[in-house]
């Protein structure tokens, strides 16, 4: 019986952690939103669904370094509009992708890198902003 109770509660566990990750949050266009890898957000009164991929590239010159070049990091986005399939971006940060009638502004990525760890991937938060194009 208590392997059975053991069951249904990892199931139950299971279950949460599942609605959790299905989750996405909704947004005033032109507000900027952190997001983790993995999460999503909706643009209110808009068919718009944006979702934080990864970090694709993260070149930045680590803070405790002095370096040359700044460096640069790249996010993976994926974007749906309406009933379209999804579409998927690459974009640096400081830079826009278009969707539709929207912009989609990587505003910052962090943490910033240090010399002395590597940053694990689902460490990385990024900031974006969306505006209404024009």
């Amino acid at each position: 019986m208590s392997r059975l109770v053991g069951i249904v509660a990892c199931l139950a566990l299971l279950g949460c952690s599942e609605a959790r990750i299905a989750e996405v949050r909704v947004v005033d266009p032109g507000s900027e939103v952190a997001l983790t890898p993995g999460q999503a957000v909706a643009v209110r009164d808009a068919d718009l669904k944006l979702r934080f991929i990864a970090v694709t590239a993260d070149s930045r010159c680590p803070r405790d370094v002095t370096c040359v070049w700044a460096g640069e990091v790249k996010v993976q986005l994926e974007i749906q509009q309406a009933s379209q399939p999804a579409a998927q971006a690459e974009v640096r940060e400081g830079e826009s992708t278009s969707a539709g009638v929207w912009t989609v502004t990587l505003v910052r990525v962090e943490p910033q890198p240090a010399s002395t760890a590597k940053i694990a991937p689902q460490d990385y938060r990024a900031t974006l902003k969306i505006d209404k194009a024009g």
